[in-house]
């Protein structure tokens, strides 16, 4: 009979704790939001504010303007638990602006709030179909992508054969086109196993508080800034 007992009571103990299961994103024991850090918001730029144009000039001549269209802040959602109990919803802080060319070259940048303490939020880049996550304090490269699927990527092995070397270097400063810009994140790709495209980009840079300043095809076509 005490066996019997017990194991009524651990049913009716489950009962709630399947509700709450049931309830899924409506429910959390506490909430939490991650914000961009005040020094790292200085990243962001007003290139893609909707109709707010930039050129670029490549090696041969042709300009590319750039016209902002999209522009973002946002929360996106995280959910944390036990036992397959939500325990804590996340909220993280990010900014977005996307601006496309005339030539239709989409360039996009993201800053997103770090799930830490410290001040190592997150930069996101695409262009040409390739992208690229940092950290903005330490530099660390958090993903790659590009057009093909599963592609295996390193920063470590810089003279891998098998996969693409991705690393970001920070520049104190860098002159394009007769202008000076400073604190500019390169990123650079190194790619012996042959998944980036001749039209897509290997080398990007990006100027704090101003947006894309350079980038450079598989092709070795050069995109500079032209300053305003």
């Amino acid at each position: 009979m005490a066996k019997t007992m017990r194991y009524i009571l651990r049913l009716l103990w489950l009962v709630p704790l399947l509700g709450l299961v049931a309830c899924g994103d409506d429910f959390a024991l506490s909430t939490k939001y991650y914000y961009v850090k005040p020094e790292n918001k200085a990243w962001l730029v007003n290139d893609s504010l909707i109709g707010v144009p930039y050129a670029m000039v490549d090696n041969n001549g042709i300009t590319y303007n750039f016209t902002g269209i999209t522009t973002s802040h946002n929360f996106s959602e995280g959910m944390s638990g036990f036992l397959f109990i939500p325990t804590q919803k996340s909220y993280c802080e990010y900014y977005s602006s996307t601006s496309v060319s005339n030539y239709g070259t989409s360039f996009s940048m993201y800053v997103y709030a770090s799930y830490t303490n410290d001040n190592n939020d997150d930069i996101h880049l695409y262009l040409t179909g390739v992208t690229m996550h940092c950290s903005l304090a330490s530099r660390e490269v958090t993903y790659f992508g590009c057009d093909e699927n599963n592609v295996e990527w390193t920063q470590t092995e810089e003279n891998t054969t098998t996969k693409v070397f991705v690393n970001v270097d920070k520049l104190n400063s860098l002159t394009v086109q007769n202008q000076t810009y400073n604190e500019v994140l390169h990123f650079y790709l190194k790619d012996p196993i042959g998944v980036i495209k001749p039209n897509q980009c290997t080398e990007l840079y990006y100027a704090k508080g101003i947006g894309l300043i350079k980038y450079k095809l598989k092709s070795n076509i050069v995109f500079e800034r032209v300053a305003n």
